[in-house]
């Protein structure tokens, strides 16, 4: 008897002894969490996971958000020994090179207070030391780029951007806005992560066209540049055929909708309208889809009322419109990707604007790519997506080099761009000036 209780006394100890040192591997893991530089870890991550669930967050969104960048950038350049290097208009290069110099702009991204620069101050930081460049096609705020980063900004974040310069000499950074007005704020990169990004990073050599030009001072003209690129055949898409059926499921239900979801066909079958008590989609076999929900409420949600708002729930719709469009891409077969392209807040209204790239070049049309607005308790009010499938000819065109373009453009024409655009059915590339937006 005496035995056995004992042996419950022993197991007693055991079950408490077992319990503390969990208690205690759970308290040095959280202290551990809290170190560490959780705001730049992406939200899908599982120690970010795990601290919201532990010190609260924003849990709902962050454990959502996939943490992706709706966007990448065309260009990328970086000094390496006193040499610029460049990428551009290749996914390849440009996602290799941007793992490479992402920590570098996460610490020039970390929220100074911007100013008004001139010209000759830009002009003279590009020759004064190690220089990093990204670009980006359309508008994109200040802010949601230094998110993608793992940077952050607040102040002036709203502010739609394309070109952004950090210079080491000069401690700036430099942010060109669509509007063509120059800005800048001190910005420090630690020079043990500006030597491992030199080390990592692979381009061609380029250099900045300065004052030389009528181009931005920031333009990158590449020394040996033979752009080739294939001309492309539209192809046809068929959401309702045999192999387009897997793919148009995983779509309605991108879109809140079940492959029971109750519809009715327009036009001899080539258009499905899919209902709900709060929604319609649009469906049609050759790719165009436009969704509209009624009222205030919506099959599509990017985050719950009052869950979250400003810079977080703009990023949670940046969030469900990429997802969406990544559904869609499939869907349709299309070999092609989204890049976010504007972001228009008017009021009680976020309107996303995305274009369509093929290899890493846009494509451009009469219309927008995709369209998504979202009202501010989260709900997706309505979108359009113009799904279109390439095909890539054995012919190639050779663009004009950036320096020709540069040394010919007009005092107006201060920015330029790769693109594709139909001539008489087939989408040849070719570089185009770009204005100032006024």
């Amino acid at each position: 008897m005496k035995g056995a209780q004992r042996s419950v006394k022993n197991t007693a100890k055991n079950i408490s002894l077992v319990t503390l040192v969990l208690l205690l591997a759970v308290l040095c893991a959280a202290n551990w969490l809290i170190g560490m530089n959780i705001a730049q870890m992406p939200a899908d991550n599982l120690l970010r996971r795990v601290y919201d669930q532990l010190f609260g967050g924003a849990v709902g969104y962050e454990l959502r958000s996939s943490g992706v960048a709706a966007a990448e950038p065309s260009q990328l350049a970086l000094t390496v020994d006193g040499q610029l290097y460049g990428v551009q208009y290749n996914l390849t290069d440009v996602e290799a090179g941007l793992a490479a110099v992402q920590p570098v702009w996460s610490q020039a991204l970390a929220g100074g207070a911007l100013e008004e620069a001139g010209e000759e101050e830009l002009e003279a930081a590009l020759s004064s030391g190690d220089c990093a460049l990204l670009r980006y096609h359309g508008r994109i705020p200040l802010s949601v780029i230094a998110g993608w980063m793992g940077g952050s900004w607040e102040n002036g974040g709203s502010l739609g951007v394309k070109n952004l310069v950090y210079s080491a000499g000069a401690g700036r950074l430099f942010v060109r806005a669509s509007d063509g007005n120059l800005y800048a704020a001190p910005a420090q990169v630690g020079e043990n992560t500006l030597a491992a990004a030199q080390e990592s990073f692979r381009g061609m050599l380029c250099a900045f066209a300065g004052g030389d030009y009528a181009v931005y001072p920031e333009t990158l003209l590449f020394d040996s540049e033979r752009l080739s690129l294939p001309l492309l055949e539209e192809g046809a898409v068929d959401l309702f055929g045999t192999q387009g059926s897997a793919g148009l499921e995983g779509l309605l239900q991108a879109f809140g909708f079940t492959a029971y979801t109750d519809f009715y066909t327009e036009q001899n079958g080539e258009i499905r309208v899919f209902v709900d008590n709060s929604s319609t989609l649009r469906v049609g076999a050759g790719g165009l889809l436009q969704y509209a929900s009624a009222g205030g409420d919506s099959s599509v949600r990017a985050y719950e009322e009052g869950e979250v708002r400003g810079q977080s729930a703009l990023e949670a719709q940046l969030d469900c419109a990429r997802l969406i469009l990544d559904e869609a891409l499939r869907a349709g077969e299309t070999d092609t990707h989204a890049a976010l392209y504007a972001v228009q807040q008017d009021g009680e209204e976020t309107t996303l604007v995305f274009m369509q790239l093929y290899g890493g070049v846009p494509v451009l049309g009469d219309s927008d790519f995709a369209t998504f607005r979202f009202a501010d308790n989260g709900t997706l009010t309505s979108a359009t997506i113009r799904l279109q499938r390439f095909v890539a000819s054995e012919t190639r065109r050779t663009v004009l080099p950036a320096r020709q373009a540069a040394a010919s453009a007009m005092a107006e024409e201060r920015s330029m761009m790769v693109a594709y655009r139909a001539e008489d059915g087939t989408y040849i590339p070719a570089r185009f000036y770009l204005q100032q937006e006024s």
